[in-house]
């Protein structure tokens, strides 16, 4: 009878992990789950507190990536488009050098790779940076979601997973601390996007179409989170399995 090789151990990705609060990196470094966890985010010293604090089994599977902005918008470009709207080509330039740039630090594909509620901030920034008058806003949010998605997808190995999770809108804008304890939280989804008050780059009818394109997501269970500043989110995720 011949002998059956061990399985590769599997190797799992999370663009925005910062501080690691919200993941579990024991149980995420246990003998069945990830034998690599690739934790990716702007703030290094983040990352590096997050894995400094666990247990030396965990850390051993732990690989850093800090310093690296998923967005790949430059202070510079933005200065510029606030100046002067880019135009699709212009865009597209962008976010095809954007792409390149991340899948030249990272060492992908990966088994699983996860965007941590990280796109609304890279949003946040971009309106910040644009001014919420600029007709150069619209354009760019799109082409940064058509390129963080697609960075998802390039990372990804053949047969992998993707896991896309978002904030979807905060109790500043809709009133998530008011709900009953038994509250259909999908109803609220639906109705915070019939009213168009959740963040832009976050719709799920927008990220459902663009996902479309490479595989079939499936929408998973919304729930409410506790964050920034004492505000209540509203979160969903969407999984998407990649061609073998």
């Amino acid at each position: 009878m011949r002998a059956q090789l061990p399985r590769p151990a599997a190797r799992l990705c999370v663009l925005g992990a910062g501080a690691c609060n919200d993941l579990d990196l024991a149980r995420l470094a246990a003998d069945d789950a990830f034998g690599e966890i690739h934790l990716v985010d702007l703030d290094g010293p983040a990352l590096a507190r997050a894995v400094a604090r666990q247990e030396a089994p965990v850390r051993a599977r732990l690989r850093r990536h800090g310093d690296l902005d998923l967005s790949g918008l430059s202070a510079r470009r933005l200065s510029r488009w606030r100046r002067a709207p880019p135009d699709a080509a212009e865009l597209d330039a962008a976010a095809g050098a954007a792409l390149d740039g991340i899948l030249a630090r990272l060492p992908g594909p990966f088994d699983v790779v996860v965007s941590a509620c990280m796109l609304t901030q890279m949003g946040l920034a971009l309106r910040e940076a644009l001014g919420d008058r600029s007709p150069a806003l619209e354009p760019a949010r799109l082409a940064l979601l058509r390129a963080h998605l697609s960075t998802l997808a390039s990372l990804t190995d053949a047969g992998g997973a993707i896991l896309f999770a978002t904030d979807l809108v905060s109790s500043t804008t809709y009133p998530l601390d008011e709900l009953p304890p038994d509250a259909d939280l999908a109803a609220v989804l639906r109705d915070v996007v019939a009213r168009g008050v959740g963040y832009y780059t976050a719709n799920p009818e927008l990220v459902a179409a663009l996902l479309a394109e490479v595989g079939t997501p499936e929408m998973l269970p919304p729930w409410l989170w506790t964050g920034r500043m004492g505000r209540t989110y509203l979160v969903y995720a969407m999984r998407l399995r990649m061609a073998e």
